[in-house]
């Protein structure tokens, strides 16, 4: 997959007429993958993703981010495995902060993006001065197609990065899977050994349960584990040695588990 910087992104136009979404996609959930098919069915144009570095959030509320559910290398791998082959990357930094709707459609227009997706819900500009509704009367007067895409719904509600982040911090795994369409998973690195086993933690800022007990699934090089860890304190302590520096963990629920169907990010 092609990857750009946003700068790389307005500097050098693309040759092809892209169909983009944009949007966060923490957690790349069911939502998400829908406005990927959506760009996805729009041929001739070239499907596109557009997304951020970081999550705003974090950015602009760090004290309150309670954190992502995906690094940006599980994200990239999440996106292209669903068939994407350009993504552009946004660092949202103070001067794209102040960026209003019209302009930052103003710069996609003049990047070759003829098509936008984006999700009922969706908000951007500078103090989000355009919603979803206010992007299709903004592309229209830009030459541009659009497409507002209705939410994806779970147990009668939006799925979406919040409600799974609060499935993964109560522990109910299942649902989180069910909204993800696999389970939740993360990175971890070797921080040490204690009395009770080998301790890691994971990467960048991924969200953990509550401390607890929790049944996962451990990668460790290309062996796959069923154990049982102990989460204390963003540490995670795991019985069994470890060989490799670098872990990946899904954790599960014991009546969904599918050790062979997992594809790991």
């Amino acid at each position: 997959m092609r990857v750009l910087t946003w700068q790389e992104f307005t500097k050098r136009s693309s040759s092809a007429r892209l169909a983009a979404t944009i949007g966060v996609f923490d957690g790349v959930h069911l939502g998400h993958q829908a406005l990927i098919e959506t760009v996805k069915r729009e041929t001739p144009l070239f499907p596109c993703v557009i997304t951020f570095q970081e999550n705003p959030k974090k950015v602009l509320h760090p004290f309150s981010y309670r954190g992502s559910l995906l690094t940006i290398e599980q994200k990239l791998s999440a996106i292209q495995s669903l068939g994407i082959e350009y993504c552009v990357l946004i660092d949202f930094s103070d001067n794209f902060a102040t960026l209003a709707g019209r302009e930052f459609l103003a710069t996609l227009y003049n990047a070759n993006v003829r098509f936008v997706a984006v999700g009922e819900n969706f908000q951007f500009g500078h103090r989000l001065d355009t919603d979803a509704a206010r992007l299709e009367v903004l592309s229209n007067e830009l030459g541009m197609h659009s497409c507002i895409v209705k939410n994806v719904m779970y147990r009668g509600h939006p799925v979406s990065s919040s409600r799974v982040r609060h499935a993964v911090l109560e522990g109910r795994f299942r649902e989180a899977s069910e909204m993800l369409g696999r389970p939740y998973q993360i990175i971890a690195r070797r921080e040490g050994r204690d009395g009770y086993g080998e301790l890691f933690v994971p990467e960048d800022d991924l969200l953990l349960p509550a401390d607890g007990k929790y049944e996962v699934f451990v990668k460790d090089g290309d062996s796959v584990e069923e154990i049982e860890v102990h989460v204390s304190q963003r540490h995670i302590v795991v019985g069994l040695r470890m060989r490799s520096e670098r872990i990946r963990l899904a954790f599960v629920d014991k009546a969904t588990q599918e050790k062979e169907n997992l594809v790991w990010l």
